[in-house]
């Protein structure tokens, strides 16, 4: 089966599925534009006009059809698989460990979190250590580009689930929430690695600001300097975690970046630097932090629409 064979099987069954699960067709073509992602503007309205016919198919299919689970292609079926229900002792497993059986009252919900996003199993100072961490990263300004989304379908009687779509959706920006820290995790790494050859991160700075690249986490532009920076290198401080590899990098960056172009960092640099240091992967970086910024969006969600709601009576 060939890319283009398995990209039209995954999409068929996307739609059907929110088909048959009630999603509303507008939420069935952003999923289906998930699957797909268009490139362009131009290429994303002419696929839709290319493909609506099948869309619409499969959508009634969906809902015509009896109910089943969500079916997966035999490639996507990784062994170990991340979690699953086992009806056999009435339990679900993630990433061998059973939920009921050995993680619940055993295990906070933050290690229980970063188990299923990482594979890292987290001491319980870590855990208290991210708790706080998660706490101090809580944006719930209206004005921040996913929270302003959220707020504005919200406020004008969207509801909750299309309010944290449309925040979701802003927080797909490389320059934002997850994807910044990401972006500065795999900087880190790319620092460690050169200091190991050799190179001092300060010329490793320098070499990127020569070459125009850009490094998410140095800088906040609009708002102005992070307030939260100094608040979580002391939460580190307190926890002892203040010396490890990537945090100690990054105050070293940090201190190139500042002297070469006055840039300070943000909560995601420090936030790479801790979740590298507890051996998360960029990619586990990246939802880790999403994962609290999810919440702030859900929060905005919840408030617009109970204030909508109020103005409709």
């Amino acid at each position: 089966m060939n890319s283009n064979d398995r990209l039209e099987g995954d999409l068929r069954e996307t739609v059907k599925d929110a088909g048959a699960t009630g999603v509303t067709p507008w939420m069935a073509i952003v999923a289906a534009l998930a699957t797909t992602r268009p490139t362009s503007m131009r290429e994303t309205f002419q696929w839709l006009a290319d493909n609506a016919e099948l869309i619409e198919r499969e959508y009634e299919r969906g809902k015509r059809e009896p109910l089943t689970i969500g079916a997966i292609p035999e490639e996507l079926r990784y062994e170990p698989e991340l979690g699953y229900l086992d009806r056999s002792i009435n339990d679900h497993w993630l990433r061998g460990r059973r939920i009921f059986g050995e993680l619940l009252g055993n295990k906070s919900f933050m290690q229980a979190v970063v188990l299923a996003i990482s594979g890292v199993e987290l001491a319980k100072s870590d855990s208290e250590m991210l708790e706080q961490f998660a706490m101090a990263c809580m944006t719930l300004d209206r004005g921040a580009w996913p929270m302003a989304a959220t707020r504005r379908v919200a406020g004008h009687g969207g509801g909750v689930a299309a309010a944290v779509v449309a925040g979701a959706a802003m927080m797909g920006s490389p320059m934002l929430a997850g994807a910044a820290a990401a972006n500065c995790a795999r900087f880190l790494r790319r620092a460690a690695r050169a200091e190991s050859d050799g190179v001092a991160v300060e010329r490793t700075v320098r070499e990127l600001l020569a070459n125009k690249e850009r490094v998410m986490g140095f800088g906040r532009p609009v708002v102005g300097p992070d307030e939260r920076s100094p608040v979580l290198l002391d939460i580190l401080r307190r926890y002892r975690r203040a010396e490890g590899t990537h945090v100690t990098l990054l105050v070293r960056a940090e201190q190139a970046f500042f002297e070469q172009r006055g840039l300070k960092t943000t909560a995601a640099a420090w936030a790479a630097a801790i979740l590298s240091d507890l051996e998360l992967s960029p990619d586990a970086v990246h939802a880790v932090c999403n994962h609290w910024v999810t919440s702030c969006v859900f929060a905005q969600a919840a408030f617009g629409a109970e204030h909508a709601a109020e103005g409709a009576r």
